[in-house]
């Protein structure tokens, strides 16, 4: 705030920035939101832009490097970027540029981290872990590259049929 008791829109994109990182079209939006003029917030983007403080190309590669580092797949990083405002066709030039072994290998350390190996020999913890994989964005074929086909179902003891159909009589 200045003497005045008016903001200046640089001050305050200056302030949103340094609390997360923002999206061109997401700090427009913010900032026209707030009252201030399409001319002010215009201008205060192009500054920002030619400072470096806002830059969505290497915004969606660290998002997307940073969410797939946690676990999730294409699909959801999508989503998240998509949710951040960024432009589509950048969004889809990120996604391409990502290391599919990369992938692989955070979908690994996802189950890793979530199963022990030999559960996912049986059939909940299997399908638990696929309900992970798709929920995290991760596609079928991965998710079956991964944890392999889907185990047999347990044979239910005989013994215990018996038992019941005895007591039937």
């Amino acid at each position: 705030m200045t003497s005045t008791g008016t903001r200046s829109p640089l001050d305050y994109a200056y302030r949103l920035l340094g609390r997360r990182a923002y999206s061109t079209a997401g700090l427009a939006a913010k900032m026209r939101a707030t009252g201030f003029s399409p001319q002010a917030v215009a201008r205060t983007v192009a500054r920002l832009s030619n400072q470096g403080y806002l830059n969505d190309a290497r915004m969606a590669a660290e998002l997307t490097e940073r969410l797939q580092a946690r676990g999730f797949g294409p699909a959801a990083i999508r989503q998240k970027l998509v949710h951040h405002q960024l432009d589509a066709t950048l969004i889809e030039q990120t996604l391409e540029a990502r290391q599919p072994a990369l992938e692989l290998e955070a979908a690994r350390k996802l189950l890793a981290s979530r199963f022990p190996a030999d559960a996912l020999q049986q059939a909940k913890p299997y399908a638990r872990a696929l309900r992970l994989l798709m929920r995290r964005g991760y596609s079928g074929e991965l998710a079956e590259q991964l944890l392999g086909s889907p185990p047999e179902d347990e044979p239910e003891d005989e013994s215990k049929d018996e038992q019941g159909a005895d007591n039937l009589t």
